[in-house]
């Protein structure tokens, strides 16, 4: 998967190193959905197009990571 050859510490770092920035976005949007049923109409659908383009981000980055890791096998082979 990561970096095949890489001692397990360290995929386990670069692993955890790719899992803070969601951390940092869902513990920093806690306080929104907890207000969410105060929230106004144009202020829920501000809030829903934010996770929309989170997730958008995460899956293009998901699917770079997956093609670059497809590749390394390849070129191993």
């Amino acid at each position: 998967m990561f970096l095949p050859q890489s001692p397990r510490w360290q995929r386990a770092v670069i692993v955890a190193l790719l899992i803070v920035p969601l951390l940092v976005i869902i513990l920093l949007s806690f306080p929104v959905w907890l207000s969410w049923p105060w929230l106004k109409q144009d202020r829920r659908t501000d809030v829903l197009n934010l996770v929309e383009k989170v997730t958008d981000a995460l899956k293009a980055f998901v699917a770079e990571s997956k093609d670059k890791d497809d590749d390394h096998e390849d070129a191993t082979k």
